[in-house]
């Protein structure tokens, strides 16, 4: 009988004594890099990240994760950071950052990149320790009660519902480009003069930004030899965003530019009646109060940062611009 009940206790008992093991400590025995011998991994985009950098809001297209899975985002064919998915909602999902494998990667993730996303284990990766590690792994969440902290996803302020619909997630882009603003010549023909243009536009709402932009030059013997003017283009635009292939963006738009110059020393003594009349004429034909309509374009060259084309009847424009 004393036998019977041996046995019993070293069924119900040792295995625990031997697999006992939490979430976060099995998540702790891995570091380094990986083979990739893995079914085909899903691609993602990285929509949003919190100001803490512990909480992503990451696309769902695919439906590639629930609610409370555990998620590895790879890049580059490394294992970035283990994740616990707090979240899903229209096509995107929250997720609670664990475990950074490699803190040098996760550096470089920014809004806008697409990244790999593995579901549950992700042993099978063949991670390998590390004889001599360069980097420590960091991990933001020690222990399993603050896997479901909610606090600790609420705190980061993130909210997953917004920005579903915006192609451009951000809400701010600057721009700073080479403008070609057409003008009248001294012989009262059309010219076109070279800014330097600074812009601003911000999403008033989904997909709906609004901008304005500033530029000017010097026109150098105008309105006649030796005297100079300031040509200046003010410009206040609306404009809508479609998504384009290759990373690209469409934005029409239509707004109302402002253009003013400055001669100090046009119309000045020394000359004729008729030749301050005529100065003073080609300086006014400079100024000008019109509606303007055109198109921009955006090209992502790397996260965050944008080629930039505009093409309208306020100006030829082509710079480069950065979303924050």
């Amino acid at each position: 009988m004393k036998l019977n009940w041996y046995v019993i206790f070293i069924l119900l008992f040792l295995p625990k004594l031997n697999f006992a093991q939490s979430v976060v400590d099995d998540i702790d025995s891995f570091n380094g890099s990986f083979e990739n011998n893995s079914p085909q991994l899903s691609t993602e985009k990285i929509e949003k990240i919190s100001a803490s950098g512990r909480i992503f809001i990451l696309t769902n297209s695919s439906s590639s994760y629930g609610k409370g899975d555990f998620i590895s985002i790879v890049l580059d064919d490394k294992l970035v950071n283990r994740s616990l998915v707090a979240k899903t909602s229209s096509g995107s999902g929250g997720i609670k950052i664990m475990k950074v494998y490699n803190p040098e990667l996760h550096k470089l993730l920014r809004p806008g990149m697409q990244v790999q996303i593995i579901r549950g284990d992700d042993s099978f990766f063949r991670i390998k320790k590390k004889q001599e590690s360069t980097t420590e792994e960091t991990a933001l969440i020690e222990d399993e009660e603050g896997l479901f902290d909610e606090t600790t996803l609420l705190e980061d302020d993130l909210n997953l519902e917004e920005n579903t619909n915006r192609k451009i997630k951000t809400d701010n882009i600057i721009s700073l480009f080479l403008s070609q603003v057409e003008g009248q010549g001294v012989e009262q023909d059309t010219r076109r003069y070279s800014q330097i243009t600074g812009a601003w536009a911000y999403q008033v709402n989904d997909n709906f930004w609004a901008e304005v932009s500033y530029g000017e030059n010097v026109i150098n013997d105008y309105p006649d030899g030796g005297l100079d003017t300031k040509f200046s283009s003010l410009v206040f635009k609306f404009k809508y965003t479609v998504e384009a292939p290759f990373y690209s963006y469409i934005q029409p738009y239509a707004g109302y530019q402002i253009t003013n110059a400055d001669s100090p020393g046009a119309g000045s003594a020394g000359v004729s009646t008729t030749q301050q009349e005529l100065e003073l004429e080609l300086v006014e034909s400079l100024k000008k109060n019109q509606p303007v309509f055109g198109v921009t374009i955006l090209k992502r060259l790397v996260p965050g940062w944008f080629a930039r084309l505009d093409v309208g009847s306020d100006a030829l424009n082509f710079g480069f611009s950065l979303e924050f």
